[in-house]
This record gives C-alpha cells, structure tokens and sequence, in this order.
C-alpha cells in the first residue's frame, strides 16, 4: 500500500471517531472549528465531519 491511502484511511478513521466521540480537539481545542460551529451550529458540523470520513475511506479504498 502507498502511504498516501494509509494516510487518507487515517484521516478518515479519526474523522468518524471525532464524529462519534466528540474529541475535545475537534470541537472545542481549536479556534477555527469554534469559528464553524459557531456559524454553522453543532448538528450541521458533526454532518461535515461524517461527510469528510466517509469519503476520506472511500477514497482510500478506490485509491489502494
């Protein structure tokens, strides 16, 4: 495998954890995505989140 489809499988895993989990970096550590929740609401960030994930690991699977 190339390290770019272990890489994106890694992102992907991380964003669907944040997605599930809530891990404070995600959502509250970081002043940008204080900035996007705060535009977009909570429901709707959690949505790009799972959005992000699912198509980081469908892209590693197309590319691997």
């Amino acid at each position: 495998m190339e390290w770019y489809v272990i890489l994106l499988f890694v992102l992907g895993v991380l964003y669907l954890v944040a997605y599930f989990v809530e891990i404070p970096f995600f959502y509250e550590g970081n002043p940008k995505t204080r900035f996007m929740i705060q535009k977009m609401g909570k429901k709707n960030y959690k949505l790009v989140l799972l959005v992000f994930g699912i198509v980081f690991i469908a892209a590693a699977l197309m590319l691997r």
